[in-house]
Order: structure tokens, then C-alpha cells, then sequence
């Protein structure tokens, strides 16, 4: 199983055996028009993917309500034939949209998506139950956990949810100064040691690059790198990958 960090931000690809499943993706430059004052971000590169990317692209998971995880343009961009899983609530979203593709609802049962299975878990406050978590995992055994945003250590722990890899928020956000919209590093560790990861990507990353009007409301600590890279392998740039074997 293949996972590759798609941009500068939090667009991934899971592949396996030709097969591939894209989380949260937003594949242009610009994520709002011009005219957009509430949220804005801006990016060099649209992506990493490929055309060959695009073509084994069979699945596409949406994390959460927000513009830059459920990015309508982008996930237009795909066939039809393409399948999206998600919650109830952004399905809505989606239909509302417009978009044509066949919608599931994936939650902590799971679903096959060829030799991956994808499980939705509980995320932290004050995103639950708007978003979710996952726990990918091949048919080796190998595991992915991602979480877009806070995680939600007390279920972790008790479920004894393990991954080799995982994907977690690292640059602390808060909205008006102590609402936590992301995690500084020191809970980002404490996530990684709870799941018995090895590896850690980072998610979200650069918030600072996000302007419009919220902007002026968010605190944001650049992440702490050499303390983060003293305890974990850490990956933190697109284009950054790792193959399970």
C-alpha cells in the first residue's frame, strides 16, 4: 500500500494494486474565486497526481463539510462512475451540489474498497460529529490513521486502534485564541505513541497560508520540527511518500 501527500496541503492518495482511493481532494490552485472574502488559500502547484493517478482513482472519501476538504470542483472532475464515501450530512451537501457520482455512507463497520479496508472513526471536539477519522489497512495488515483535525484520544485507547502510519494536524490553530481547530505537537506525539506509529505526514499543513476574513481570527504556531523529528520519522512536504510492504 502506497501513500502519497498529492500537495502543500491536505489532499491524499492511497494506493494498492493498481487501485486508488483519494481523501479530502482539492486539485486546483485556488480554492475559492476571487471574489470569496470568508476563506481563501492559494496554491503554486495544483497537485502532484499524475494522469495514471487520475485514471486509478476508484474512490473518493470526503472528511468533512468544510470548502477545503469537501471541494466540489475537484471531486467534479472525476468520472461518474468514480464512487464517494462520506457521512450523511455531507452527502446532502454533495446532492445539493450537484454532483452525479453514486454516494455511500461509511462509518465504523467499514468498507472493501478492492484489497483496502476504510473504517470511519469518532474524531475530538469541537469536530465530532460534523468529520471523521480513518483506519485504512491492506491486506497485509499494514495501517494508515488519518485525522483531519483533532484526534480523539480517549477512543483511540480504549478501542486500541494501532497504525504504522499516521496523518495528523501538527501546527496548532485556535479560533478567537482558545478554540483548538488543530494540534500542537505535543498532542500530535501523544497521538502517534497511543497508535504505535512509526511514521508520521502531516495534514493541514501551513494553515498561516489561509487568508480571507476567518484569518483575522486564527492563532497559529508554526510546527516544531526538530521536536517533532527527535521521537518520529516525520514527512511533511507534498510529494512525500512511503510504500507498506
Amino acid at each position: 500500500m502506497k501513500l502519497l501527500k498529492a500537495d502543500n496541503y491536505q489532499t491524499w492518495l492511497i494506493e494498492e494494486a493498481d487501485i486508488a482511493v483519494l481523501i479530502d481532494p482539492w486539485l486546483s490552485k485556488q480554492l475559492q474565486p476571487d471574489n470569496s472574502i470568508f476563506i481563501q488559500r492559494k496554491k503554486s502547484q495544483a497537485s502532484l497526481l499524475n494522469d495514471e493517478d487520475y485514471e486509478k482513482v476508484q474512490a473518493i472519501i470526503i472528511t468533512a463539510p468544510f470548502e477545503d476538504h469537501l471541494h466540489i470542483e475537484s471531486i467534479k472532475s472525476f468520472p461518474k462512475s468514480v464512487k464517494i464515501y462520506t457521512s450523511k450530512f455531507i452527502k446532502r451537501l454533495l446532492l445539493r451540489a450537484g454532483v452525479a457520482n453514486d454516494i455511500y455512507i461509511i462509518n465504523e463497520d467499514g468498507v472493501d474498497i478492492g484489497s483496502i479496508n476504510i473504517r470511519a472513526l469518532p474524531t475530538g471536539f469541537p469536530y465530532h460529529p460534523a468529520t471523521f477519522a480513518l483506519l485504512i489497512e491492506d491486506s497485509k495488515g499494514n495501517r494508515i490513521f488519518h485525522e483531519g483535525h483533532i484526534a480523539r484520544f480517549k477512543y483511540l485507547m480504549k478501542n486500541n486502534i494501532k497504525a504504522d502510519v499516521a496523518i495528523l494536524t501538527a501546527e496548532e490553530v485556535k479560533l478567537f485564541g482558545f478554540l483548538r481547530l488543530g494540534m500542537d505537537y505535543k498532542r500530535t506525539l501523544k497521538a502517534c505513541d497511543i497508535l504505535g506509529a512509526k511514521e508520521l505526514f502531516i495534514t493541514g499543513s501551513n494553515p498561516e497560508k489561509t487568508t480571507g476574513f476567518i484569518s483575522k481570527f486564527l492563532l497559529i504556531r508554526s510546527i516544531e520540527r526538530e521536536k517533532i523529528q527527535a521521537k518520529i520519522n516525520l514527512h511533511d512536504q507534498a510529494g512525500n511518500f512511503i510504500n507498506l510492504d
